[in-house]
């Protein structure tokens, strides 16, 4: 808080010193000019009076300097200084302020009169003085307290401890400039380009037949052409044996095993009435990593394919862009911090991407909108 002088901190206890002295000197002039003769005392001032100039007995000038700090202190007040230890006294009241909105005077204590008693306007509280010597956005204080230089601007942009986030970005992060360890998440300047990426499996499950050795499962390739030139192909699969199998283009999947299952469904439009629907379920693995994958016994031939991998395309933009492609599973190296892919799903017209900071423990997922 500012020093304040003598005379503002104390002035109504010397106000009121004057007025006991004004009102004695008042008392002892009454009881002097009380044995005075009336007369006497008539014909003196009337000699006085005739004793005058013309120059003074004519009207002086109005003194409006009063007047005029009067209209000033209406139009911008300012807060009476409050007495040491106290929020008004005798003589001075509590802070008062302008409403924003009414321009009236009102009580400066936010937490008290939250709103205007006059027109109901929410006011404002005051906002601390933060000072800043070298006008670099970091405060003189967090600037002392961290090593830095308060009267140097050039040290806001400076990476005190080497994690790649400038002293600026450490402050508004509310993280230790000083400690490599503590720092702004690494993710935020990582996007999500859109759209993912999808794989799908190369063909629908349409058919289970029940056979000695167990089950055979019949799928359809949509894209592969038939011994006829068109295309639409069908290949059929014992358990353990690859799909397409013995062709020029084999699947790369192999069927690892079927469950037969039904559900009852409503019938479109007919309230009451269900049809029973084969959803039997075969399971097929990718040669290549060992992914497992579950399709539902396709309604058509005309079904979309499974997908089975959904890739993301993502960036880095920290000093240098880097593009990442990232399925579940990928890690990420971020200025020496690790981050898994733990999931990719379109939502909507965007993505979700989750990640795990292998350091932390801590997940995170960064959400993108299609634009």
């Amino acid at each position: 808080m500012r020093e304040r002088n003598f005379f503002a901190a104390y002035y109504d206890r010397i106000a009121a010193v004057v007025g006991v002295l004004a009102l004695l000197g008042g008392v002892a002039f009454f009881a002097l000019s009380a044995g005075d003769d009336p007369d006497a005392a008539a014909q003196s001032a009337a000699e006085a009076v005739r004793r005058m100039k013309p120059a003074e007995t004519g009207v002086a000038d109005v003194d409006l300097t009063a007047y005029a700090g009067a209209t000033r202190l209406v139009k911008s007040p300012t807060a009476v200084s409050e007495l040491a230890g106290t929020s008004a006294s005798f003589l001075a009241s509590e802070r008062r302020v302008k409403c924003k909105k009414c321009q009236k005077v009102i009580p400066g204590d936010v937490k008290a009169f939250p709103n205007c008693p006059f027109c109901g306007e929410k006011q404002e509280e005051e906002k601390k003085v933060v000072l800043d010597s070298d006008g670099d956005g970091l405060p003189d204080a967090w600037e002392k307290r961290y090593g830095l230089n308060p009267n140097d601007a050039s040290d806001a942009n400076a990476d005190a401890d080497g994690d790649g986030f400038t002293n600026l970005e450490e402050y508004l992060a509310k993280t230790d400039p000083t400690d490599p360890r503590d720092h702004p998440d690494y993710l935020d300047s990582v996007k999500i380009m859109l759209p993912l990426k999808e794989t799908y499996l190369p063909f629908l499950f349409t058919k289970a037949t029940k056979i000695p050795a167990g089950w055979r499962c019949e799928f359809y390739d949509p894209k592969q052409k038939d011994d006829y030139g068109r295309f639409g192909r069908t290949f059929s699969a014992v358990l353990g044996e690859e799909i397409g199998k013995g062709t020029k283009t084999p699947s790369g999947y192999i069927l690892k095993g079927y469950e037969k299952k039904e559900e009852k469904r409503a019938r479109k439009g007919m309230k009451g009435l269900f049809v029973t629907v084969d959803v039997s379920e075969a399971t097929v693995t990718r040669k290549s990593d060992g992914k497992t994958i579950t399709l539902v016994l396709a309604q058509g031939k005309g079904e979309k394919p499974k997908a089975v991998d959904v890739m993301a395309t993502l960036t880095y933009e920290r000093g240098t862009v880097t593009t990442f492609e990232a399925v579940p599973g990928t890690e990420l190296k971020l200025n020496g911090e690790v981050f898994k892919v733990t999931a990719i799903q379109p939502a909507g017209k965007g993505a979700k991407v989750t990640f795990l900071n292998v350091r932390t423990g801590k997940s995170r997922t960064l959400d993108a909108l299609e634009q």
